[in-house]
């Protein structure tokens, strides 16, 4: 029988001869791919030659991924019997399995620096066929269509994607007939009336640097716009910029004005989450509390239903009206090592997992449990009645920005995100001290610093 190669998601004769059939569904793609493999593998038996393939999977083994997996997994073999899928848990960085040998075949992994640098490095396999022969393009929207693209070739296979709002307690907003604002001017507005009430309008964790800093990301890419915060996180512009002086001023007045919790420092994420919720009997009379905070839909899917029931949540103004919309979403997918020894079954699962027939199994295991969070799968052929209300309303956000990209603890390199958090416990104990002059001069030039020294540890590659 003649040779079949099993590649990108796709089976073909060679590339001389690959059909110039247009899109192939992926449902009745698999289907042929599964007809083909038995028909092969019937005939390797025979000869005693060949057994099935199992492929190394790495990924985080937390319940909101691994649960939801093993349904798309099991169908995956169903239809590629030839293929095993062995799932190992995730302990260590891209950068530590891309250095094994061999790496795993396959690795569940986000958008972000890390991303980006080993690709960069022609560590990972080249996934455009990928791409192309799943139109991917399409199925997956505008937003997404340049993730993980270097050098015009695709390395990653976004699959999901999260998202962060300004989360509020419905009730008293009802109590004092607020309204979700739309732009700046009205976010200011109610965050005087809730002063005026005694409530203090925002909360914010200070403890975790990586949900303080969505502040930072979003109100540079309000006042700038997110072309130029891209520019930023990639090394490019100087921290010394003119441009991030506002962006400074208005978080710091909005710290100094009293629009934020006492010690921000010295909060936690849960305790800046819980700050909202007023129907928990185990919460200590103690306990800081606040009407608003902007966070991501994970912190608040670790509240139980009733609890997380008291909150809804509205994006984060806008603050000048001529410029292009940016929103904060960290996109997950899958990577191939360029040394996996199964490149082959690898890219056929991968393109699998980037069906919407995957997608939506696991979306199915998402939707029988209600404390989870859950995520938003990407292809627009997903069943979107498997989503819930709050995860529909949160892809209506990310999906009407002009640009996503991710928070700045996984876009930036480690040396850089380490100047912010320097930055952060510096400003926080200021303010906790009764400091009142914040020296923006000062905070540009901690990051500044930490800046020029990414680029002398080769962490920003010019």
């Amino acid at each position: 029988m003649q040779a079949l190669t099993i590649a990108h998601g796709v089976t073909t004769m060679n590339s001389r001869q690959r059909p110039s059939q247009s899109k192939i569904r992926v449902a009745s793609l698999f289907l042929l791919l599964t007809s083909v493999l038995l028909f092969a593998g019937c005939d390797a038996q025979e000869d005693g030659d060949v057994g099935p393939v199992t492929i190394k999977y790495v990924a985080p083994g937390s319940e909101l991924q691994a649960v939801p997996e093993e349904a798309a997994i099991e169908r995956f073999h169903e239809r590629m019997p030839s293929i095993e899928v062995d799932r190992q848990t995730q302990v260590q960085g891209l950068s530590h399995y891309l250095s094994e040998s061999p790496p795993p075949d396959a690795i569940l992994w986000y958008e972000g620096y890390e991303l980006y640098d080993t690709a960069r490095q022609n560590l990972l396999f080249d996934l455009s066929n990928i791409w192309a022969e799943n139109d991917l393009d399409e199925a997956y929207g505008r937003q997404f269509r340049e993730i993980g693209r270097v050098d015009g070739t695709s390395r990653f296979i976004p699959a999901g994607f999260t998202w962060a709002s300004v989360y509020y307690n419905k009730d008293i907003f009802e109590r004092y007939g607020l309204i979700p604002p739309a732009t700046w001017e009205e976010f200011i507005s109610i965050c005087d009336a809730l002063l005026a009430n005694g409530e203090t309008p925002l909360s914010l964790t200070g403890k975790d640097h990586f949900h303080s800093t969505i502040w930072f990301s979003y109100l540079n890419m309000r006042l700038n716009g997110p072309s130029f915060h891209r520019r930023l996180i990639e090394g490019e512009v100087s921290y010394n910029d003119e441009r991030l002086v506002p962006v400074w001023e208005t978080w710091i007045s909005l710290l100094q004005q009293g629009y934020f919790i006492e010690s921000p420092g010295q909060t936690s994420e849960t305790e800046s989450v819980n700050a909202l919720i007023r129907g928990d009997e185990n919460s200590s009379p103690t306990q800081k509390k606040a009407v608003m905070a902007l966070a991501s839909h994970y912190s608040v899917g670790r509240l139980s239903p009733e609890l997380a029931a008291e909150l809804d949540f509205f994006p984060f103004p806008q603050m000048n009206s001529d410029s292009a919309v940016g929103e904060i979403s960290l996109a997950f997918g899958y990577v191939i090592p360029a040394g996996a020894a199964h490149k082959a079954e690898a890219s056929t699962f991968v393109g699998y997992m980037a069906s919407a027939e995957a997608q939506s199994m696991q979306m199915v295991r998402i939707s029988e449990d209600p404390t989870n969070a859950g995520w938003i799968p990407l292809h627009r052929d997903m069943d979107r009645s498997l989503l819930s209300v709050d995860a529909r309303k949160g892809e209506n956000i990310v999906r009407g920005a002009d640009e996503v990209m991710p928070p700045l603890a996984f876009a930036l390199p480690s040396g850089m995100f380490s100047g912010f958090t320097t930055l952060l416990e510096w400003m926080f104990l200021k303010l906790e001290t009764g400091d009142s002059e914040i020296d923006i001069f000062e905070i540009q030039s901690i990051l500044e610093e930490a800046r020029q020294q990414a680029f002398q540890n080769g962490e920003y590659r010019q």
